[in-house]
């Protein structure tokens, strides 16, 4: 029984460390989480506001494949939103997670991001996201560990196609 909480323990600081993004609107069934973006502070340019929209759907988008993909242990719903080190990090946990017979149901209650850099180019953001979330550790339909999280997250988004891509999404501690 410890062996198992432990796993359970471990696969939700895995996902919550590992949150990244989603999937074609089809296949989502929750809704997108409410992103309220403060772009005042980004530097050393300044983000428009029709690229301040587009950040905040993306993202938002994001979020939804992520819980979608983290409760059906479906890591190919987050090829859409997702690359590199995010995409990366989030296939593992799936993985992980689908070993260990678990999924994760969460809950998002929305976040808080500021902006903080924004390429001269622009093709790379940094947010700082605070997020809110109910996340309950599942084995099948019984919950094996439930908490309210506030978790601080590092993202840096790139410009794809015509849309923006989460590449980073890091837990950050204590920030």
């Amino acid at each position: 029984m410890r062996a198992i909480f432990s796993a359970v323990l471990t696969l939700a600081a895995l996902a919550v460390g590992a949150m990244v993004f989603p999937t074609p609107p089809s296949v989502l069934a929750a809704s997108t989480p409410s992103i309220a973006i403060s772009v005042e502070h980004a530097t050393p340019r300044e983000i428009e506001e029709t690229t301040q929209k587009s950040l905040a759907r993306d993202y938002a988008t994001a979020w939804q494949a992520m819980t979608e993909s983290l409760d059906q242990n479906r890591a190919d719903l987050i090829s859409a939103n997702f690359i590199g080190t995010a995409s990366d990090k989030l296939t593992a946990t799936i993985h992980e997670q689908t070993k260990a017979g678990l999924h994760q149901h969460i809950t998002d209650q929305g976040h808080s991001v500021d902006a903080v850099f924004y390429s001269p180019e622009g093709s790379a953001i940094e947010l700082h996201d605070t997020a809110h979330l109910q996340i309950d550790v599942m084995d099948g339909s019984k919950v094996v560990h439930s908490e309210n999280a506030t978790v601080h997250y590092v993202v840096l988004l790139t410009a794809a196609e015509n849309s923006w891509k989460v590449r980073v999404l890091e837990a950050v501690p204590g920030f």
